[in-house]
C-alpha cells in the first residue's frame, strides 16, 4: 500500500488496475460497496455538503469519456436542515438524482458494472426500506481507459463554500472490484495484490499534515480491516494509522 494520497475533496481507497498482459486490455468492469447512511449534524447551519459513492474510472486522468461512473447518497445541509438523497452519474454528464427516498441510518449496497459492450449498469439498494434502483445507461460506450481505476469514497464539495458535511464517520463493507483482462476476470478486496496499487485518499491535509483543503473541514479513512473489503472514513480525522504495508 502506498502514502495517502493528500487532496481537496476525497477520503476513502481508489485501486488502479494492473498492467495488461501482452496486448490485451486490462480493466475494472465491476465494483461492489455497503454502506449506512450517515446523519448530516447542521446545527452550525451552514450550508454543508457530502457525498458516499462507489465508481469507477475516476482516479485517473484520461482523455476517455464517460468516466468516472459513479452511484452513491448524499448527507447535506441546506438553511440549518438535513437533506438526504441518492443519484448516480456517468461524467460528463450531469449527476442524475433517483427516486429512492434515503434517510439517516439506511443500510445501502451499491454495484457498478459494465457488460460486454461496455454499457454500465448502477444498482443502489435500500436494505432497510426494501426500496431498489437500478439503472442501464443504454446510450454510454466505456472504453478502456475510463475504467482503470475503482474507488470507494467520501467526497466533499469542490470550493469552500458550502463546507463539508459534519458526518460523523462512514463504515465501508463489502468493498470488492472485478478486473477483466481479456477472457479472464478476478473479483478481490480494495487491496487485492491482483492490482496494480491500492492508495487510501485523505480530504484536507498535504503530506506534512498541514491543512490545505479547498474546503473548510477534514476527513480521512482509517486503515483496512483483516479482510480488506472494509474500512472507515472519519470526519475531522488527520491520516493516522495509514503508513505503506
Amino acid at each position: 500500500m502506498d502514502q495517502p494520497v493528500y487532496g481537496a475533496t476525497w477520503a476513502g481507497y481508489d485501486a488502479v488496475v494492473a498492467a495488461p498482459s501482452g496486448a490485451r486490455a486490462a480493466r475494472f468492469t465491476g465494483i461492489t460497496g455497503d454502506w449506512v447512511a450517515p446523519a448530516a449534524d447542521c446545527n452550525a447551519g451552514d450550508p454543508a455538503q457530502s457525498s458516499v459513492w462507489i465508481g469507477l474510472g475516476g482516479a485517473l486522468a484520461t482523455a476517455a469519456v464517460y468516466g468516472p461512473l459513479q452511484v452513491g447518497t448524499d448527507s447535506d445541509c441546506s438553511r440549518g436542515r438535513p437533506r438526504y438523497f441518492a443519484w448516480y452519474e456517468a461524467y460528463p454528464e450531469p449527476l442524475q438524482v433517483v427516486r429512492l427516498s434515503i434517510s439517516p441510518g439506511d443500510s445501502l449496497a451499491a454495484t457498478v458494472s459494465l457488460d460486454a459492450a461496455g454499457r454500465p449498469t448502477m444498482t443502489l439498494d435500500d436494505e432497510t426500506t426494501h426500496r431498489h434502483f437500478t439503472k442501464l445507461l443504454r446510450d454510454v460506450r466505456v472504453k478502456p481507459l475510463a475504467t482503470d481505476s475503482a474507488e470507494w469514497i467520501v467526497e466533499g464539495p469542490p470550493r469552500r463554500e458550502p463546507m463539508l458535511t459534519d458526518f460523523g464517520s462512514v463504515t465501508f463493507t463489502d468493498a470488492t472490484a472485478t478486473q477483466a483482462d481479456g477472457a479472464a476476470s478476478h473479483t478481490g478486496p480494495v487491496d487485492d495484490p491482483a492490482w496494480g496499487y491500492t492508495e487510501p485518499d485523505v480530504l484536507g491535509f498535504d503530506q506534512s499534515g498541514v491543512h490545505q483543503s479547498a474546503v473548510e473541514r477534514s476527513a480521512a479513512p482509517g486503515p483496512l480491516d483483516a479482510t480488506g473489503e472494509g474500512f472507515t472514513v472519519s470526519f475531522g480525522a488527520g491520516a493516522t494509522g495509514l503508513q505503506a504495508q
